[in-house]
């Protein structure tokens, strides 16, 4: 018998294999490779047939109680059963996760060796040359951590087959998430000799929490540059996003607006402020046709004639075109300022105001050619056009609109003057790709903090946000020419499990989620409730990294969604050691329980200390 050897299978069948081990085994046994533990839980077995060597994972070990003979007098014994897990299989010098076939019954199962050890965990060399004319390596692997059952193995994944897909980081609160993802960005950014100077990672940070993790990286390494921004902060760290960068969806989730009444104004309104604040348009008549029956509507409404005569001197003085102004001459050397003045309580000469505007109305046109553009406007100047697309709506629809949009004016003058509007500002920049490289610059991290935004303004801003680097990444000439990593913590309260997609008709994460990785953008997302989060995310991860969770809706939705994963795994998560995940996906040999190192400095996100806090002097 050989010194491995420990028993034969038994059974295989729907409920796994089973082994049952030699009796004239302990607990442990020698061999060349060191004293190897029989049947402890998470170690490996194999399974000899031609031409493959079968990889099993023990799961499950029991005792079964058995009499000598048929006689009930005699003394019973018990033998021990091992569970098994098929894992892979390794054919010539190669690891496949995956069996092709199950193994025969009685075959003989034996601890693993050395040698097929090292075939599944190691995954090559870390670095590779550059090139034959120097001696300078390029990273191809990362060490994320430690394998737990083998201590003495590093866990490595690919850095292709990692980043350059959609990856994802659950566990419950405490468990240890924000710490690997802190300690994996940490240990990208050590190499010093071709160090990853061309990497781009944009951090939501919803909990303030990472800059601490991130502040010592220019120390370590002059090549890196790690840039704090944050909703909070007035000066060089504050963040900024153009308000005209904002989408109807944007605003109504803003500012919490009625499906029905609220966002069609919204809607227009941008329609508006883009046409209006367009110095290039050339087609004016869109543009006179939107203003002409705007003030018809004013004309034609219940207002008394003192209130008409000043919204239409307002309106027509914040939106003037060439053709329709103050200074436009209707009739007898009078202009519009003069005929819509009031004498004795009525408009000067209401039926010739009438006249003159209806001969800018064309609507078919304005339909067919309402500009879609990106055009910079101030939030002061969206307000102005939810004023203007409030009128206009009542021309053509209810004039009971402006009731019905008083809220959301309350509210957005709230915005305006509050502490949050100043993140919705007009910036210098023009468009997307100004906006876009301005904010990553020449670093590469930058941290996002956005703990003290409400949720409906963070939701916001962390989705507009990743659509304007999505825009702005299918802009460039090559695609995924500049890959940016978009890591969101506590994704839960951004890639929501429903299908409301508001007006713009998709879910941008889900639309990233699916087309991203062409482009160049790589969502990473750390959640402590996986089950509230959309599954059509969670199904576009490549990778997942697995921390401890113990609520049973995400642990069968877990189990449901992520592949790779058994029962087995999942009922493994419930017990996880603060620091330790599960590890698998496209970019690792194997399902591994990892342990990771604590983050150096570590993240600003330690546990309250009760009893420091409470008994005091």
């Amino acid at each position: 018998m050989s010194s491995r050897e420990i028993g034969r299978i038994t059974s295989v069948g729907v409920n796994g294999v089973v082994v049952d081990v030699n009796s004239d085994l302990g607990n442990y046994i020698n061999t060349i490779d060191g004293i190897l533990f029989i049947g402890e839980v998470g170690s490996y077995v194999s399974i000899y047939e031609i031409g493959r060597t079968i990889i099993a994972e023990i799961i499950g070990v029991d005792e079964k109680v058995q009499l000598a003979n048929v006689n009930e007098l005699a003394r019973p014994n018990s033998k021990r059963q091992i569970y098994l897990n098929l894992i892979g299989e390794i054919v010539g010098d190669k690891f496949c996760f995956g069996v092709s076939k199950m193994p025969l019954i009685f075959s003989t199962v034996y601890m693993i060796s050395q040698k097929e050890l090292i075939t599944m965990l190691e995954v090559g060399e870390e670095e590779i040359r550059v090139s034959e004319e120097t001696d300078s390596t390029r990273k191809i692997l990362l060490t994320i951590g430690k394998s737990v059952v083998f201590p003495d193995y590093e866990v490595k994944v690919n850095i292709d087959k990692f980043f350059g897909f959609h990856f994802a980081v659950f566990g419950n609160t405490g468990s240890g998430k924000s710490n690997t993802i802190a300690r994996i960005l940490q240990n990208i950014f050590e190499k010093q000799n071709y160090s990853a100077k061309g990497a781009k990672f944009v951090i939501i940070d919803s909990n303030g929490e990472y800059n601490k993790a991130f502040s010592k990286l220019n120390e370590l390494n002059s090549n890196i540059k790690h840039s704090l921004l944050s909703t909070d902060e007035v000066g060089e760290k504050k963040f900024e996003i153009p308000v005209w960068a904002l989408s109807a969806d944007d605003w109504a989730t803003l500012l919490h607006a009625s499906e029905k009444t609220q966002i069609p104004v919204l809607k227009r309104a941008i329609d508006i402020a883009r046409i209006f604040y367009n110095c290039e348009v050339d087609d004016v008549n869109i543009k006179n046709h939107i203003l002409a029956s705007t003030l018809l509507g004013i004309i034609q409404s219940s207002d008394t004639s003192p209130s008409k005569s000043d919204k239409l001197k307002a309106i027509v003085t914040k939106f003037k075109t060439n053709d329709i102004s103050m200074s436009s001459i209707i009739k007898d050397d009078k202009t519009l300022g003069d005929l819509i003045g009031i004498n004795y309580g009525s408009i000067i000469d209401e039926v010739g105001v009438i006249s003159f505007l209806m001969t800018f109305l064309n609507a078919q046109e304005v339909s067919d050619n309402i500009l879609k553009a990106m055009v910079p406007y101030s939030l002061s100047d969206f307000i102005k056009a939810v004023e203007f697309a409030t009128l206009y709506e009542g021309s053509i629809s209810s004039q009971r609109i402006q009731e019905y949009t008083s809220t959301l004016m309350t509210r957005l003058q709230s915005l305006q003057d509050g502490v949050q509007g100043r993140i919705f500002s007009k910036t210098e920049f023009n468009t997307v790709e100004e906006y876009i490289k301005s904010l990553l610059g020449e670093n590469q991290i930058v941290d996002l903090d956005i703990s003290s935004l409400d949720d409906s303004s963070a939701e916001v801003v962390t989705k507009v946000l990743a659509k304007l680097i999505l825009d702005y990444l299918k802009g460039r000439e090559v695609k995924a020419e500049t890959p940016i990593n978009f890591i969101i913590e506590e994704a839960h309260r951004f890639i929501k499990n429903d299908t409301n997609y508001g007006v713009i008709g998709y879910n941008i994460f889900e639309r990233i989620a699916k087309e991203g990785r062409k482009f160049g953008m790589l969502l990473g997302i750390s959640s402590q409730r996986p089950s509230e989060l959309s599954k059509t995310v969670v199904s576009q991860c490549s990778n997942f990294i697995i921390h401890r969770v113990q609520n049973p809706d995400d642990l069968q939705y877990l189990s449901k969604m992520v592949p790779y994963v058994n029962n087995n795994m999942i009922d493994r998560l419930t017990y996880l050691q603060t620091g330790n995940a599960l590890v698998f996906g496209s970019a690792i040999n194997l399902p591994t329980l990892t342990q990771f190192a604590q983050a150096n400095p570590t993240t600003d996100s330690g546990n309250a200390k009760i009893s420091e806090k409470w008994y005091i002097e």
